[in-house]
């Protein structure tokens, strides 16, 4: 069973929605599973993607109760109560409990939705998408392949930091974008 992580910019506009579908189809539709979180934007846009390939391969993680309690203006409640439903996996205050502080439950959060995961796609609106980038650096240092699919802007995201490594021009399942490879280039 291959699980792949995909998430991205809250801020991603809905005109990349079909584009999202698109990628998360093609792995779906080879028989891969997906984790993403619970935020609007891009993770929104998987889950609504993930949703229309088959629930039962679709783990959402959450930062809030099943209540909706936790959650804030980013959060996209209606959708992961919606893929609950349906029959995605749905895990609620998977980033700890209410007493931690939001952006300790988001990161949290994002840490076990990355877990088990052969790789990560992130849905970048902006090459500096700071909460984004972090996760991706986190993918990294559990030795994930890492892609970043620009939705918005040319060139590569800003340079991930607390690991070494650049990014390259490269390509998810045919869908340009950018990979990041650790160490040095050799040339």
């Amino acid at each position: 069973m291959i699980k792949i992580h995909f998430g991205g910019s809250r801020s991603l506009s809905a005109s990349y929605f079909p584009l999202v579908a698109e990628v998360v189809s093609v792995p779906m539709q080879l028989g891969c599973y997906v984790n993403v979180g619970c935020a609007v934007g891009a993770d929104e846009a998987v889950i609504e993607a993930a949703l229309g390939c088959d629930p039962s391969r679709l783990s959402v993680f959450a930062q809030f109760s099943e209540s909706g309690e936790g959650s804030f203006s980013g959060s996209a409640y209606v959708p992961v109560v919606a893929a609950k439903k349906e029959g995605a996996q749905v895990s609620f205050l998977s980033g700890g409990p209410l007493s931690l502080p939001l952006k300790a439950r988001l990161m949290r959060r994002s840490k076990v939705a990355l877990s088990g995961c052969a790789g990560s796609v992130f849905f970048l609106s902006k090459p500096f998408s700071p909460g984004s980038l972090k996760v991706a650096a986190e993918a990294v240092k559990k030795n994930q392949i890492v892609y970043v699919i620009p939705c918005g802007f040319s060139g590569a995201p800003a340079p991930l930091r607390s690991v070494s490594g650049f990014w390259q021009a490269s390509h998810f399942f045919g869908f340009p974008g950018f990979q990041w490879f650790t160490g040095l280039p050799l040339f």
